[in-house]
């Protein structure tokens, strides 16, 4: 197999060699020579010549280092002039228009139209006198020197390659052990501020248990006393319950101040670009207290500068049977536990739903149930509006998985959008932004635009109060303000036609949804810059209404008209 691939190669090369090898020729071949013998006068390739080495031990062996002590070879000529297309036929004729040395063959074939076909022997007159033949001899020595200098070169170069890569090896590994002190070290001071944190943890809570023993027993102490002193008559008694009364009131002061804090916890966040800064860092990440307190949000699991991605989504049924219409999703929510508070503007209800979202309960209100705000704990507001007729905000709250409505606050300008921050209600009217108390009395008019209908319909606060931003209905416009109502940014872009919904996260993720170009957007926290288009009609946004980042799931909750709510998972 091995000889017959080799005469294949061999029987296909139609080069013209200086030297060819003897025995290759005998069997038709065409092969290089690489070595000459003296004795045998003949020609051997470098496979033949091993042949000959064992037969004839003691003949000298020339190889290309010595080639000008190689004897012409018989046949040379015949060699040469045989043509490279057609080995059975001589050269004898050149084409004039092709510049190209031809057999009749040749000529036959591909010159058969060619005007300028000559003799050989006629051309060839007086090529020794010609310029060109004259240096040949010299052309040839320098391109040979140059294919010596260029083969040279490389071999040089392919030393230096290895010796480079045993340098670069060298340094890699050194880098490695750098970045491996650098690890042990971030490491260690990591773990040690994590050991800190949970200390300080640890002895908050120890007190706290503390308190509560000390407390108990001392309560417990008082009752007995009581009871002992029950038949003593009436001033021991008296004396013990004021002193009870005293306590219970420490009891119940003490137990309000560790309520406000519902869980001890510790978060860990790495740094960003950690493998590009590591010798710049002490720590892995930063390391940060997240006491969860009540009526605060949980902390966002992504960073500020953080640009999501959507990654599929699922469709969930809120209907329920009694409704009569189609649902028409107007405003959204989440509360701590994960629950979601959803409005329903053509069924005229408010509905809650559990962590499947499931429809578990729900409270009629009176046309139209609008936007939804999450203010605290588990209390919402509700916008309620009907243009000419009703301008009110209604208090819901969440017990045992019951929607309760606790009381209602009227306006005369109209309520669409609700935002909450500071204790204070931002509240939306089509055309005006106004912030109100918690008791329902006007701060002030925060900003107006009456260059169309809808001008200013939904709000969103960022966490730290400082920016305010406003879907522009009519105008196609992300309005940014600052807390004094100030202008800071108008963003437009082809993806935000009819933008309605506008949520913030509290780690400044800011998220647009557009009822006419049906898409889900990401802008910077300025308000400037599109971010991402998340979403679009093929990812299941059609005429959204309002929505809501649930940082708990890691996903965008999208309301429409339409029966199913859309969850948008992101990452």
């Amino acid at each position: 197999m091995a000889s017959n691939f080799k005469s294949s190669i061999q029987r296909g090369c139609d080069f013209i060699h200086d030297f060819a090898c003897s025995l290759c020729e005998e069997d038709g071949l065409n092969t290089e020579a690489q070595h000459f013998c003296n004795q045998c006068t003949k020609y051997y390739c470098v496979n033949c010549v091993s042949t000959h080495n064992k037969l004839y031990k003691r003949h000298t062996v020339l190889d290309r280092k010595d080639v000008k002590k190689w004897a012409a070879p018989p046949g040379m000529v015949d060699v040469l002039e045989r043509c490279d297309r057609h080995p059975g036929e001589a050269l004898k004729l050149v084409c004039g228009d092709h510049d190209q040395l031809c057999c009749h063959v040749c000529v036959a074939v591909d010159h058969r139209h060619c005007s300028s076909i000559q003799h050989i022997p006629d051309v060839a007159k007086g090529i020794r006198k010609d310029p060109e033949f004259r240096q040949l001899p010299k052309r040839v020595l320098f391109i040979r020197k140059q294919i010596e200098d260029m083969e040279n070169d490389r071999k040089k170069s392919s030393s230096s390659l290895r010796k480079a890569r045993t340098a670069f090896v060298d340094e890699i590994k050194a880098i490695r052990r750098k970045i491996n002190d650098i690890l042990d070290k971030m490491e260690k001071t990591t773990v040690q501020e994590l050991d800190g944190l949970v200390a300080d943890q640890e002895m908050s809570i120890k007190k706290d248990m503390e308190s509560c023993t000390q407390m108990h027993e001392e309560l417990k102490s008082l009752m007995d006393y009581i009871q002992s002193k029950d038949s003593s008559g009436e001033p021991p008694l008296y004396i013990g319950f004021r002193k009870c009364k005293e306590k219970i009131k420490q009891a119940t002061e003490i137990l309000q101040n560790m309520s406000t804090v519902v869980k001890y916890d510790i978060t860990f966040r790495k740094h960003n670009g950690i493998e590009d800064n590591l010798s710049s860092m002490k720590t892995f990440g930063e390391l940060n207290e997240s006491n969860v307190y009540c009526k605060q949000p949980l902390i966002s699991l992504f960073p500020r500068d953080y640009v999501f991605a959507t990654g599929g989504y699922k469709e969930y049924n809120v209907s329920m049977s009694s409704d009569k219409h189609t649902c028409a999703i107007e405003g959204i929510c989440e509360l701590p536990g994960g629950e979601v508070v959803i409005s329903d503007y053509h069924n005229m209800t408010v509905k809650l739903l559990d962590q499947e979202y499931r429809v578990v309960d729900h409270c009629d209100v009176p046309k139209y149930p609008l936007d939804v705000c999450h203010i605290g704990g588990n209390e919402v507001v509700v916008c309620v509006n009907k243009f000419g007729v009703r301008r009110e905000l209604h208090f819901i709250n969440i017990t045992k998985g019951k929607l309760v409505t606790t009381r209602k606050l009227s306006f005369t300008n109209n309520c669409y959008g609700a935002a909450y921050h500071g204790n204070n209600l931002y509240i939306s009217s089509y055309t005006a932004l106004y912030v109100y108390t918690m008791t329902g009395q006007l701060v002030k008019k925060l900003y107006e635009d009456k260059s169309g209908g809808y001008t200013v319909s939904k709000i969103a606060i960022s966490n730290d109060g400082k920016t305010i931003f406003i879907t522009n209905y009519s105008n196609d416009q992300l309005i940014t303000l600052d807390n004094l109502g100030n202008k800071l940014a108008i963003f437009t872009d082809s993806d935000l036609r009819k933008p309605i919904g506008v949520h913030a996260t509290t780690a400044g993720h800011v998220f647009v949804c557009c009822f006419e170009s049906d898409t889900v957007l990401q802008v910077d926290k300025d308000g400037k810059t599109k971010l991402a288009t998340l979403a679009r009609e093929q990812d299941g946004v059609y005429r959204p209404q309002a929505f809501f980042f649930s940082s708990r799931s890691s996903s965008l909750v999208v309301g429409r008209e339409k029966d199913t709510l859309l969850v948008l998972n992101v990452r």
